[in-house]
């Protein structure tokens, strides 16, 4: 609208004028801050994209998802030991029996031959499995009436033959080290049982064998647990199951030498309560789980192991400077865990001289360097200035160890066994499988036979009633 038309109205006239315009401009402005939103929503979607893929490498993420490359065959190398590879054989072992063949007639003119003397001129050595079949021992039961008295006694049954066991404490052994540490299914153990050991069992009477041996299982479950409470270095560490359809967590708590399992319907900071009960250790060991670093214990140590990887991931997603400064606290950690693993091999002084540079350099990068915000290396500092003293702790004790893999490894086999056996149908069979996963992690740390160990808490053979079965 030109100049001459605007005179010609009228002041009602130019104020609708005016707020119609208004009223235009706020559309306008509105349309452009929706825009300006789609516009930052597809920047962030398009960052996200830019990212780094998470890997083993660079987060937690577990080895079994690691994108598996092809092997590329080097053309002209044939497979096998390389070349000045030294092979071992077997070792011989002592025989248990021995089958000298000698010749019964000469190869010359078939004349019998003595079957003593002669020279040995070599050997074969084959170890082999006896046929393996069960043996039913009964236990009678007597009543006799003393000719003197009158009185009545009845007969004990021995040690392994009570009278509501159906099997003996070796069957109850290998069907818990089958089951827990093979992760053979109940289905599965009726057939190898029926198989290869001439045993008819069904999988009611394995579920009450294995029942059997979690009951006589709770007091070593239980001394267990002391023990690990009772150590100054605790680490412990928590994973998913499935239990009756519900989520619920399986944690450890474990030292050197000995491993508690428990499986509980929380991850909160209650179950590492329950589990101390008013003691509280002097190191504390985890991966930055926040229940795990409230717990009450003199010192903290974080797994240094997720933090290396923690860094490498910045080192990958963030942009070149912050790239630069993740960089530098990872080849900081490394240079502590070496240290660490060099305690013995260093002076003392040494040792101490090194561990001052360590601390100098982490509280530089930690304190005095900049980071731009809103980048994983500035989430990252902004975590190792609130967990600082609970970076090295293992340097300042030689029985902390840098990272919680320990207690990794110890969740491992419990992890497989969930996947393979599908999860548990009641609480019943997630406390025995603690139970026994206990067992199984104390023995292995321990030196013990995993066998063995089960056959310890089964009890008495009821072979030891009765002279040996040939």
């Amino acid at each position: 609208m030109d100049r001459d038309a605007l005179d010609r109205l009228s002041r009602e006239e130019l104020l609708e004028l005016l707020r119609c315009q208004q009223e235009e401009l706020v559309e306008r402005e509105a349309a452009i801050e929706r825009r300006d939103e789609q516009i930052r929503a597809l920047e962030e979607e398009l960052a996200q994209f830019r990212r780094p893929a998470k890997t083993p490498e660079n987060s937690s993420l577990p080895p079994s998802q690691r994108q598996q490359a092809n092997r590329v065959q080097r053309r002209g190398r044939k497979p096998g030991p390389k070349r000045g590879h030294v092979g071992v054989s077997r070792a011989r072992s002592e025989p248990d029996v021995v089958v000298d063949c000698r010749p019964s007639a000469c190869a010359g003119c078939g004349e019998p031959l003595p079957q003593t003397g002669g020279r040995r001129v070599g050997q074969s050595q084959v170890t082999e499995l006896p046929p393996v079949t069960p043996v039913v021992v009964e236990a009678r039961q007597y009543a006799v009436t003393c000719a003197q008295c009158g009185v009545q006694t009845v007969g004990a049954y021995p040690a392994g033959l009570e009278p509501r066991r159906t099997f003996g404490p070796r069957i109850e052994a290998l069907l818990s080290y089958l089951h827990e540490r093979h992760h053979v299914g109940y289905e599965r153990l009726v057939e190898l049982c029926r198989d290869v050991v001439g045993l008819r069992i069904s999988q009611g009477g394995i579920e009450n064998a294995l029942r059997r041996l979690v009951e006589r299982a709770r007091p070593t479950y239980a001394a267990i647990r002391e023990t690990v409470r009772g150590s100054p270095v605790i680490n412990s560490d928590e994973t998913r199951a499935r239990v009756a359809g519900r989520t619920h967590q399986q944690w450890t708590f474990q030292t050197p030498t000995a491993s508690y399992h428990l499986i509980a319907p929380s991850r909160g900071g209650e179950v590492i309560d329950a589990f101390l009960d008013g003691i509280e250790p002097a190191v504390w060991g985890s991966d930055l789980y926040a229940p795990q670093m409230l717990t009450p214990a003199g010192a903290h140590q974080i797994c240094m192991s997720h933090q290396g990887r923690d860094l490498t991931f910045a080192a990958e997603a963030d942009p070149r400077t912050e790239q630069s400064w993740a960089r530098e606290p990872r080849h900081v950690f490394g240079r502590a865990i070496r240290l660490h693993h060099a305690r013995d091999q260093v002076t003392p002084q040494t040792f101490a001289r090194r561990r001052t540079l360590i601390e100098h350099a982490t509280d530089r990068l930690v304190f005095d360097r900049y980071v731009a915000p809103k980048t994983e290396a500035a989430r990252l500092q902004k975590r190792y200035q609130l967990h600082r003293d609970s970076l090295y702790v293992f340097l300042q004790r030689d029985d902390v160890e840098p990272t919680n893999n320990s207690s990794e490894r110890d969740l491992r086999p419990s992890v497989i066994h969930r996947k393979v056996i599908g999860g548990f149908r009641s609480d019943w069979g997630a406390e025995a499988s603690a139970i026994r996963s206990s067992i199984l992690a104390t023995g292995r740390k321990q030196g013990q036979n995993l066998f063995d160990a089960f056959l310890a808490i089964a009890g008495p053979s009821p072979f030891q009633a009765i002279p040996a079965p040939t």
